[in-house]
């Protein structure tokens, strides 16, 4: 159980002594009662302990205190309890594959949204909410507060029935198919980006037999919020395909290869396969039956296996995918991509605090993978990660983090990217513009702060 307590205000400075005497005060208070959760950020520099208006949450490890952001999450239902159980555990488990659940809480619950903290609600429709009172309160206030509000139904044709008139033009969600909660509770978490909302694939495969295959998993993709990229349907002609397609891979960060008979024998697969790994991108292959030969350097990689029963032929006699193996396929790529795009940011964050740390600064971390580092010269500088190709709304975020914390600090947006083609960068040093934005290489943030 979490405890709430509101104990600092985003003015107060505490001076050593004071730091002493609350930490003394929150180990007592975690032994007795377990996490607490603050309405502040805490910030410890040389002595002072600075206060900022966002959440974190406190725990106790190993004697440690571990500080992570937390997100609220209102579920409004009436006779959905076993919903909601559901999902609770699917928000805890999705947060343990992905490795952050202890730098992020996401706390679930039917209680009001109390603090800042970035939220939303839930409305879990059924044969009773419609017009139940204490939902159309909850609701308005919800509303009246800006909140974004997401209904879920067990059939969409049954919405109006089940939903309040609040909210019944609201686009909704369906509680159906394969682990339903599980697929809410990743929608949730892109919602409070925590995973990747902007969701692409680059699909590899041999087109002499995986082609078809490939333009059913692009319109299936498709449909559920994806941008995937196959080159028949992206590369112009008169395009460099080889040079087009590693730039789509950095914009991309993540592959799904379809590992067909014949696609080992492809040098533009293995190419493709080569350049994902030496950038550290996500890798999905789904294995054809049969165990057909691996692609060269691919051997360890997370394999989805088909069975004989996934695969079918189309009129034309290409191997294509049975309804069922779609949505087996779907719902892996779902896995593994947010799985993959937040190691990458993950894998960035800490190249920046290990990097400010060996120059002697402090970080502390913020909502949506940024950091507020202090070097030891006292300036204070926010830091935005990206795990792909750098955009203007990365710059946006960035000012308006920065706008949020000091509007006087550095700001500096790091990126994986090897390499910034000159039409890029001049674009992004266009929409900076006078602002102090700094797009900054992981490869050489060494001795920035």
């Amino acid at each position: 159980m979490t405890t709430f307590v509101r104990m600092l205000t985003s003015s107060t400075i505490l001076l050593p002594f004071q730091l002493c005497d609350l930490i003394s005060k929150l180990h007592s208070m975690i032994e007795r009662q377990g996490p607490v959760l603050l309405i502040t950020v805490v910030h410890y520099n040389r002595g002072i302990l600075a206060v900022r208006d966002l959440d974190v949450c406190i725990r106790m490890n190993n004697g440690s205190f571990i500080v992570s952001i937390v997100y609220q999450v209102q579920v409004l239902q009436v006779d959905r309890r076993n919903w909601l159980d559901q999902f609770q555990k699917a928000i805890a488990d999705e947060l343990t594959e992905l490795g952050i659940h202890k730098s992020v809480t996401v706390s679930v619950g039917e209680g009001l949204v109390t603090t800042g903290a970035p939220s939303l609600v839930l409305v879990f429709g059924g044969t009773t909410t419609k017009n139940d009172p204490s939902m159309k309160a909850e609701l308005q206030s919800a509303l009246a507060n800006g909140l974004l509000v997401v209904p879920v139904v067990d059939n969409v044709a049954l919405f109006t029935n089940q939903i309040p008139e609040e909210v019944s033009e609201f686009n909704g969600f369906e509680w159906s198919g394969s682990n339903p909660a599980r697929q809410l509770a990743r929608m949730v978490l892109e919602q409070l980006n925590i995973e990747e909302r902007d969701r692409r694939v680059f699909i590899s495969h041999r087109r002499t037999d995986g082609l078809a295959a490939a333009e059913q998993l692009h319109d299936q993709l498709t449909h559920r919020k994806f941008k995937p990229f196959i080159d028949r349907f992206s590369i112009e002609p008169g395009e460099e395909v080889q040079e087009k397609i590693a730039d789509v891979l950095e914009d991309f960060a993540f592959l799904l290869l379809l590992e067909t008979p014949d696609a080992h024998a492809s040098e533009w697969v293995y190419d493709e396969v080569d350049y994902a790994l030496a950038h550290v991108m996500g890798i999905l292959i789904v294995q054809w039956p049969g165990k057909p030969e691996q692609v060269p350097g691919s051997a360890g990689l997370p394999r989805l296996v088909l069975e004989p029963t996934d695969i079918i032929r189309d009129s034309h006699g290409y191997d294509v995918f049975t309804r069922s193996a779609i949505e087996k396929i779907t719902y892996e790529v779902e896995a593994a991509h947010a799985r993959a795009i937040v190691r990458r940011r993950n894998i960035l964050l800490r190249g920046v605090q290990d990097s400010a740390k060996d120059q002697g600064a402090s970080c502390v971390p913020l909502k949506d993978w940024a950091l507020d580092i202090t070097g030891s010269n006292g300036k204070h500088s926010i830091v935005c990660v990206t795990p792909r190709l750098p955009t203007c709304g990365d710059l946006q975020h960035l000012d308006e983090t920065r706008e949020q914390i000091d509007a006087s600090a550095s700001a500096q947006l790091i990126h994986t990217a090897r390499h910034l083609s000159e039409l890029k960068r001049k674009h992004l040093e266009w929409v900076a513009g006078e602002r102090r934005l700094e797009v900054v290489s992981e490869n050489a943030i060494g001795g920035k702060w």
